[in-house]
């Protein structure tokens, strides 16, 4: 079987969860024997791939014109959604953009529906994405739940490597892109208030942002910007808490990582969290930094859940992930 995946054209450039998922299936399909190519521009000439599989309804002009180009084709399309409803979110920034998002986000939705209706199946990330776009959208298109997954290696995270380099250990980590929703300002104000250190590890994707988030941290807070997966696993092991306080996640792929090295785990409320991670973690609401506070303070003085990194090694590794979507794909061409 050969696989066309497309994305977003800024995929490499700007990594994200959909990047990951997108990359890590990959490799896992190519392991079952698949063919599997990775094209992020349009493409006119779809003989010799089986069907095409497309990422992310979010930023969705792209994939709309991948969209038309398969239908027109008349190829099979399978769709990996990546969705949740980022309004909240964009009514709730302080940013002087937000009446531009949210004016975007009203314009372009026409497009996620004529996406959703058209494919020939939907791969959501869990049961409550796909009945936020069965609600949404009206849908009626096929679909299949395809989890998201974590690298096994994270699960044999070791914290001396993390604690010689950088001389700090039982802090409060946050992984992930230095951004509006990830929201690390308010966990930066609820550990403060809390007095507990936060390591922040990734990109700066929103510098201004990054520039309130070290106001906000006052000496608290250390930016460690992009590690590799093995400096980042043995973050995981060294600190006290990982704590991903967004304004959603389906389900924060570092929540699964850092789920797996054995971290105690704060995240959001909103989003798929709570269908993987089910009582195994401690929720918040990320318009509150009370909130934050609060699930911050109990992760700290409790204990490890019982059976959470055998619960993610058992059920989201990225080679089960790709059995499934292997199985997507068979049933759809049959």
């Amino acid at each position: 079987m050969r696989v066309l995946m497309q994305n977003r054209s800024s995929t490499l450039k700007m990594l994200a969860g959909d990047s990951v998922q997108m990359n890590k299936t990959k490799e896992a399909l190519v392991q079952l024997g698949l063919e599997v190519d990775v094209k992020i521009r349009q493409v006119s000439d779809f003989s010799g791939y089986d069907l095409v599989h497309l990422f992310n309804i979010i930023p969705i002009e792209e994939t709309y014109q991948y969209y038309l180009r398969a239908k027109k084709y008349g190829i099979p399309i399978v769709l990996s959604s990546v969705y949740w409803d980022p309004r909240e979110f964009l009514i709730n920034i302080d940013s002087e953009r937000k009446e531009h998002f949210l004016s975007w986000w009203s314009k372009t939705n026409h497009f996620r529906q004529a996406v959703l209706d058209g494919v020939d199946i939907i791969l959501p990330n869990g049961e409550m994405e796909y009945q936020l776009l069965a609600e949404q959208y009206n849908l009626v298109t096929p679909y299949r739940i395809i989890p998201n997954g974590v690298d096994p290696i994270f699960y044999y995270a070791k914290p001396e490597k993390f604690i010689k380099k950088y001389e700090i250990k039982d802090f409060i980590l946050c992984v992930g892109r230095i951004c509006r929703r990830k929201n690390q300002k308010a966990l930066i104000k609820a550990a403060r208030e809390i007095n507990q250190k936060v390591v922040l590890i990734g990109p700066i994707n929103d510098y201004q942002y990054y520039q309130e988030c070290r106001q906000e941290g006052e000496g608290n807070v250390r930016f460690l910007g992009p590690l590799t997966p093995t400096w980042i696993s043995s973050a995981y092991a060294a600190c006290g808490v990982h704590a991903l306080a967004s304004w959603y996640e389906t389900p924060g792929l570092v929540n699964l990582e850092a789920g797996l090295a054995g971290c105690k785990l704060v995240t959001t409320d909103r989003g798929t969290t709570r269908e993987y991670l089910k009582e195994m973690a401690w929720y918040c609401s990320p318009d509150s930094t009370r909130s934050i506070k609060e699930a911050l303070k109990k992760a700290l003085f409790s204990a490890p859940p019982y059976g959470l990194r055998e619960h993610i090694l058992v059920n989201y590794t990225w080679d089960q992930v790709a059995k499934r979507t292997y199985q997507a794909y068979k049933d759809l061409l049959s």
